[in-house]
């Protein structure tokens, strides 16, 4: 299925548009958390300075060490904190109004937190290509992004929809449809159709399956396999989008 720049897919199959966070804001909350992790890092200096001049603080060879991969943590470890017991924020993101979140739409869980913010030193370092990743990729992401599976979007939070009840269960083998070929207006039609079905007439229901099968018939490689009525092929080009967007693979068709 296409999505549209501006779109992801939840794990429930929807595609939702978000507003992705533009250049001028993530650089805004980079400047506030720059100044609130550069005035720590003054702080714990003058602090140090002060304790080895009145004696309190020996700095030997192994105390500068120490002194200074703690300097290291607080430098490296400032956006992953945040953004793991905020669910995705940071100070500055949070004055700004944005949030770390998956492609899928779901929270960033610890890994993506860690994984994007360990390569936040090439995207800082390398402030050109850092701008031009963020400027010209299809969901504005920089290097920590793309390999992370992050987005930034702008708050509110979106409302995450309520799934299609489905007679196919979540972990079904199920023969292999391929739903590129869809857009997005005609994946959400199938999508309509199976949420409303039971609230139509039978004939209107009967009729409009038929359509929808028929479309599905057309574009879905692999739909052949499923002669079984319309509406089991619709559900599992449903089930296929989910996993797909999950990341996932159906397993292999029952013999």
């Amino acid at each position: 299925m296409s999505i549209p720049r501006h779109s992801i897919v939840t794990p429930e199959a929807v595609a939702v548009r978000v507003d992705i966070a533009e250049l001028g804001s993530r650089v805004g909350a980079a400047l506030i958390d720059g100044l609130i992790l550069g005035g720590v890092l003054i702080v714990v200096q003058i602090l140090v300075g002060v304790a080895g001049t009145i004696g309190l603080l020996g700095l030997g060879d192994l105390a500068a060490s120490l002194y200074a991969a703690f300097l290291l943590l607080l430098a490296f470890g400032y956006h992953p904190f945040f953004e793991e017991i905020w669910n995705g924020q940071t100070p500055g993101k949070r004055a700004f109004g944005l949030r770390v979140i998956q492609t899928d739409g779901q929270p960033v869980g610890l890994g993506p937190v860690l994984l994007r913010n360990l390569l936040r030193p090439f995207d800082v370092l390398l402030v050109l290509i850092g701008a031009f990743l963020i400027l010209f990729t299809r969901r504005r992401q920089r290097l920590g992004d793309l390999v992370a599976g992050t987005i930034v979007v702008r708050q509110p939070k979106m409302a995450q929809p309520s799934p299609v009840p489905l007679q196919i269960p979540p972990d079904a083998d199920l023969p292999p449809l391929d739903t590129t070929l869809l857009t997005e207006e005609e994946y959400e039609l199938m999508r309509s159709f199976l949420e409303r079905r039971w609230q139509l007439a039978p004939a209107a229901r009967v009729a409009l399956g038929n359509e929808l099968g028929n479309l599905a018939w057309s574009k879905v490689p692999g739909a052949q396999a499923y002669p079984w009525g319309p509406e089991v092929l619709l559900e599992a080009v449903l089930v296929t989008v989910r996993r797909q967007s999950l990341g996932t693979r159906g397993a292999a068709p029952r013999s």
